[in-house]
């Protein structure tokens, strides 16, 4: 659905790139939620993964469930009740992911979950428990901001009654609002406000009353007075979508029909290659067809022929290809499509997260459609609907079912639709009640944005989980390694005392960030000079702790799991100070942002751990650059010229010049106007303002070098 971006949808937007708040963004049926998902991840730079509840919306969402991405077991997860049977716990050891997964779930920014009204309160807990695990964070869900999207008046988690007695001795109610991490979380809860499924203001009326259960006597009316009513036209080559209450209503229907048709029918099988489960198929293993069947699009088109929900009819049926005529009368050429499985990766060369297939579901992007249950027509858009009452709705179903057309004049209701059947959920009104005004969320907008950086600040500046790292090292090494090796326990000893010092005097500037963050006054330029000085102060105490690990990292130690436990406790450590000292260096040099401090934490992350140790052990003069080897004291000079420039001229220091094209400067050591300028980045303008300094540094050096 193409769509103009409105103010709300806009503020969604800013929320969820430019701060680190967690959103639940909602909106009644039609207002555009999936497309801002998919709009969402096609233009962050924040590193994500899309989940969903269900096999069918994670592949409709471009993603993978919510149990095959963290490997959940399919059992309740029940954290805080300890009496009960093995079978319904789910302890920390219950599974080690694998380390790509973990990898990502360690980089991961932003955590987007589809259709968050089918979501149990206990999955979601069970995801703030593995997130925190594995990202050594205890944070609600370890830290990384949700994307959460969805109704809380639309379709509802599944709970089996085997599990409703384990489940109310924990939850309030099953659903994702009552979990114990969402409760813990401030997030902001933004709802889209218009409707751009339905036009009709009088039909308008009648869902938002049957949505907010708030119907009267002479709206029920206006509703029942589609009872029995036809709808379409003569000149309709489709008949209206019947939508019922359960599978075997809607497979009665549909088979009924299709054994009305004359001709013989006709069997597609689906081709499914690698993995791809049985509850996630997209469309229907084996898809009987005649002609004059009435058919439905299950995925859109890239061309533009069909929709996801587009209506039909079978014209014309050979071997591989089905002719289909829509509701214009224009004739479709329909083949088989792909749908692709997908899970999340590494890339080892970017360092970014991916999509790799690991199966494919190849079938013709039709289903039978005289009749389809309200749970698979959820998100689908009808312009004639019967709707068949004749079982007892759901919490939610009665809304969706109506809201699936455009109009009032497209319904016709099997039989009256009673007062029981619009009710509503206590939990979900009250969680409604509480939706703050769209107003309310703009005027917050750029207080968030700036709490944001100082968030990320004060995150940086707590010592707490590298002191968290030490002990571990500290603990491994009294038990096995420090009679061994007296020499470097004492200097990791030393080194412990260095960090909890450091880590105090950290801790009251981190109370001056919070005066600055308060104060109203324009004070950019007295941060920039604080965290300059603080960088300079933790620089060198940070460095010494770091050597002092490093040389205790790179002993020969015998005893194999001794090894193994100093190895992960050491890595872990160094990760952290690495991830810190990096930092600091760009803070020193170009001042502070949030992107780079997210791409430095990254980059450390998912470092080979072995490989960086040999580069700081060793005496690094060169490093590889796409152009060449960068000089590294070339580097540290034109790093500290920078430095000095933009303090000098009170400017960002990448608009002096990009440390991309300081490491280019560095690896090619230009000594002319025309070398300079062939460097991606410096042109005539910015030449005239440092080309001869530059050109100045890079000679000197030089001649240094031949010395």
């Amino acid at each position: 659905m193409a769509m103009e971006k409105d103010v709300i949808f806009e503020t969604a937007e800013r929320y969820v790139k430019a701060t680190g708040r967690s959103v639940f963004l909602t909106g009644k049926a039609g207002t555009g939620k999936t497309t801002f998902l998919k709009y969402i991840t096609r233009t962050t730079s924040k590193r994500f993964v899309v989940l969903a509840p269900t096999g069918v919306a994670a592949i409709n969402a471009g993603g993978s469930t919510i149990h095959s991405f963290f490997q959940l077991p399919l059992c309740p997860y029940l954290p805080d009740v300890k009496e009960l049977v093995t079978e319904y716990q789910m302890p920390e050891q219950y599974r080690s992911l694998r380390k790509e997964r973990v990898k990502i779930i360690r980089t991961l920014d932003l955590l987007i979950i589809d259709e968050i009204s089918m979501v149990r309160a206990d999955l979601l807990d069970a995801v703030d428990m593995t997130l925190r695990r594995y990202r050594r964070n205890d944070k609600p869900f370890g830290g990384v901001q949700l994307l959460m999207i969805g109704d809380a008046q639309q379709l509802s988690p599944v709970v089996k009654e085997s599990e409703r007695a384990y489940m109310s001795q924990v939850y309030p109610s099953p659903y994702f609002f009552h979990s114990k991490a969402l409760g813990r979380l401030s997030y902001v809860t933004i709802e889209l406000q218009k409707v751009h499924r339905q036009k009709d203001r009088d039909f308008l009326e009648v869902l938002n009353a049957v949505r907010e259960n708030r119907m009267t006597h002479q709206l029920l009316e206006r509703l029942n007075s589609r009872v029995g009513k036809s709808v379409g036209t003569e000149d309709d080559t489709s008949e209206p979508i019947r939508l019922t209450t359960h599978n075997a209503q809607a497979d009665q229907v549909n088979l009924s029909k299709l054994e009305e048709l004359p001709d013989e029918p006709l069997c597609f099988n689906a081709r499914i290659d690698g993995e791809f489960p049985e509850n996630s198929y997209p469309a229907d293993e084996v898809l009987t067809l005649k002609k004059g069947a009435q058919v439905m699009f299950v995925r859109n088109d890239p061309e533009g022929f069909y929709y996801n929900g587009k209506i039909g009819r079978v014209e014309d049926i050979s071997e591989g290809m089905v002719m289909v005529s829509d509701e214009d009368g224009m004739l479709i050429s329909v083949t088989p499509v792909e749908w692709s499985n997908i899970q999340y990766t590494i890339n080892e060369q970017s360092g970014e997260i991916e999509q790799n297939i690991v199966g494919v579901f190849s079938q013709l992007p039709l289903r039978i459609a005289w009749a389809v249950t309200i749970h698979k027509s959820q998100g689908l858009t009808f312009d004639k609907v019967i709707i068949d009452a004749g079982a007892a709705f759901a919490f939610g179903q009665v809304y969706v079912a109506l809201s699936r057309c455009r109009s009032l004049e497209g319904i016709s209701l099997e039989t009256p639709i009673s007062p029981s059947a619009i009710y509503s959920d206590a939990h979900v009104s009250a969680f409604n009640s509480e939706i703050p005004s769209p107003e309310s969320v703009c005027s917050k907008l750029n207080s968030e944005e700036r709490h944001y950086v100082f968030e990320q600040l004060r995150d940086l500046f707590s010592f707490d989980g590298i002191m968290r790292s030490c002990n571990w090292l500290l603990k491994v090494w009294r038990e096995k390694l420090d009679e061994l090796y007296p020499a470097e326990y004492q200097r990791l000893v030393e080194a412990h005392k260095t960090l909890g010092d450091a880590s105090k005097v950290a801790d009251t500037f981190r109370l001056q960030l919070g005066r600055i963050e308060n104060s109203s006054a324009d004070n950019d330029a007295f941060l920039n000079e604080r965290l300059v000085k603080a960088a300079a102060y933790f620089q060198p105490l940070i460095t010494g702790v770091r050597d002092a690990a490093l040389a205790a990292s790179d002993l020969e130690i015998d005893n194999k799991e001794t090894k193994k436990k100093a190895k992960e406790a050491s890595d872990e450590f160094l990760t952290g100070l690495e991830i810190l000292l990096r930092t600091l260096e760009t803070i020193a040099s170009s001042g502070f942002s949030v992107e780079e401090a997210c791409r430095i934490r990254t980059e450390c992350l998912l470092e080979d751990r072995s490989s960086a140790k040999k580069r700081r052990l060793r005496k690094v003069e060169y490093a590889d650059h796409e152009h060449g080897l960068v000089n590294e004291k070339l580097r540290e000079r034109l790093q500290q010229w920078r430095s000095d420039r933009f303090k000098a001229d009170n400017v960002p220091a990448y608009s002096i010049m990009h440390q991309s094209t300081l490491l280019e400067i560095a690896a090619r050591i230009p000594k002319t106007k025309a070398e300079l300028l062939r460097i991606k980045g410096f042109g005539d303008g910015r030449f005239k303002k440092y080309g001869a300094e530059i050109l100045e540094i890079c000679t000197e050096f030089d001649k240094e070098k031949e010395k």
